[in-house]
């Protein structure tokens, strides 16, 4: 149980940290994946085969700016039916 609680504790230090810090303009592909709720790996094969958003590469890095990964969201959109 206590192990439980050390690993909450652990998440809400990681959360107020990123409260606390500023906004980042650009995400790595581990934060990328987590702010569109799909896998890392989705995220690889839609690099190598298209269909996912835009991303930016230097060097060996790869980077998502927060801007195209709205794009990305917003035209996933699907309206429900009624």
């Amino acid at each position: 149980m206590n192990m439980e609680i050390s690993e909450v504790l652990e998440r809400l230090d990681r959360i107020e940290a990123r409260l606390a810090a500023p906004p980042k303009e650009y995400l790595s592909v581990e934060e990328a994946s987590d702010f569109v709720g799909v896998s890392k790996v989705l995220l690889d094969e839609w690099r190598s085969k298209g269909g996912g958003p835009a991303y930016h590469k230097i060097g060996r890095r790869v980077l998502y700016s927060m801007n195209d990964l709205r794009a990305f969201a917003s035209a996933s959109r699907v309206e429900a039916l009624r």
